[in-house]
């Protein structure tokens, strides 16, 4: 560190050793204490406020403890459901063995292999221990035991969910806590009690646990954490970094493009945003080809996600699912619809705010409501859907320094109105209102997006 001219070194020394909070980083890396470029350091949120560092070890102890808050949650629950839980191991274990085409014929989810493909090294490892694919617990309703030979009671003590691939949604939790961190920090309040207060709601809010037990979807969280890891290099300027992570994101699921829509309306010009697209097209490119060799046309269905399997009619809790449209063209909106959302806030927040969206809350407020708009077109709606709108809105809350009263109202509020019946809404009420949260959940992120000063 050089000193400044009139002070001392044992000063400049002493200021080296404080802790400090670097909220951003100029183009070129430099920090910057408070506010984004064109602000003269100047938070479009008011000065900031120190953190006060939380010792490590306790910090430590938290995360452990969150962990295990997790765990025992799902086990409390019954264990990871089988249910779709087939669309993810199948091919993880065929990846594992080696068996590209039996891995592109048991992806039948409508969505693309990355997750298979993040977990198939994780079979080979520990295979012994965790390789089943397959498992059958406390949360699997005798009847529906009598269908599945796993399930017979000569197979059953082999066939816990602990012994099987069922473990790495844990293991998916973990992605999703640490991205979300990630981004708290790259905001600039991470550290403190705000970073051990995410952790721990992340633990315990329903949309997380349901990924896991309601629907076996630990695809979600790994997206939902890598795109928040995606969001923090984005406020380091780390553009490549950010094409790679939002690339792996995608290939778990689709929704990664919407926060990605977010950053590219951010990026400071067309160099940043190529040197995003390119490295998560080559990422996207690599993951799927092989599959696009061996399976074309299932590859595309699934990624598509337009198929509505041969269902003529299907009236689901959702305001779009009510509709008499064929389904199809129901799958057509839910896919399609909130990506233009998130094309028109991106290009309403890119006018309003300018260079000014690339910084910490604006640009989590414009991806949480990008991600809204997801929930707004949605064809069918289940509890873990909301994981990724309340993983936002809680880290914009933190990243503002402010109460997380929002982001508490908006979780409390969605969970009690889609745990209802196996976490989905049943009736035109509930379907509404679904729909009204998503809105709501749209405004308050949006209200993060600053109006540009006029340059005097």
């Amino acid at each position: 560190m050089t000193a400044r001219r009139g002070s001392s070194p044992g000063a400049s020394d002493a200021a080296a050793r404080v802790p400090t909070t670097t909220l951003w980083r100029s183009p070129q890396g430099s920090p910057r204490a408070h506010g984004p470029p064109g602000t003269d350091g100047a938070s479009p949120l008011g000065p900031t406020r120190a953190i006060r560092r939380v010792p490590v070890a306790a910090t430590v102890a938290v995360y452990l403890a969150a962990l295990g808050a997790f765990v025992g949650i799902v086990a409390v629950r019954g264990g990871p459901s089988v249910g779709d839980a087939y669309g993810v191991t199948k091919p993880a274990t065929a990846l594992a063995d080696g068996d590209l085409t039996a891995a592109a014929n048991a992806a039948v989810l409508p969505q693309p292999p990355g997750y298979a493909l993040l977990s198939a090294p994780f079979v080979v490892v520990f295979r012994p221990l965790i390789g089943a694919d397959e498992w059958c617990d406390g949360r699997v309703p005798p009847v529906t035991r009598v269908f599945l030979p796993w399930c017979a009671p000569a197979q059953l003590a082999t066939h816990h969910w602990y012994r099987s691939q069922a473990v790495l949604g844990i293991l998916a939790w973990v992605v999703l806590a640490l991205g979300c961190v990630r981004l708290l920090r790259a905001a600039g309040a991470g550290g403190g009690l705000a970073e051990l207060l995410l952790v721990v709601v992340l633990a315990a809010v329903p949309a997380a646990s349901d990924g896991i037990v309601e629907t076996f979807h630990p695809q979600d969280l790994v997206c939902v954490g890598l795109a928040g890891a995606g969001l923090a290099e984005a406020l380091r300027r780390r553009w490549v970094a950010t094409g790679v992570l939002f690339g792996v994101a995608f290939l778990c699921k689709q929704f990664a493009l919407l926060p990605l829509v977010a950053v590219l309306a951010a990026a400071p010009g067309w160099r940043q945003r190529a040197r995003v697209l390119l490295p998560a097209a080559v990422v996207v490119g690599c993951g799927l080809l092989p599959f696009f060799v061996v399976d074309p046309g299932r590859t595309w269905n699934t990624l598509s996600a337009v198929n509505s399997g041969g269902v003529v009619k299907l009236t689901t809790g959702t305001v779009v699912g009510m509709t008499g449209l064929s389904e199809n063209a129901k799958l057509l909106i839910a896919r399609d619809g909130p990506v233009v959302l998130a094309l028109v806030m991106a290009l309403w927040a890119r006018w309003r705010a300018r260079d000014d969206l690339l910084a910490p809350v604006p640009l989590i407020g414009l991806a949480t409501a990008c991600l809204a708009g997801r929930l707004v077109a949605e064809v069918w709606f289940a509890s873990y859907y909301l994981l990724a709108v309340s993983a936002g809105l809680l880290v914009l809350d933190l990243a503002a320094r402010r109460p997380p009263v929002w982001s508490f109202l908006w979780i409390a509020l969605t969970g009690v109105l889609v745990e209802q019946a196996g976490g989905l809404p049943t009736t035109p009420l509930a379907a509404f209102l679904a729909m009204g949260a998503a809105l709501v959940a749209v405004v308050i992120a949006l209200r993060a997006v600053p109006a540009r000063v006029p340059s005097t």
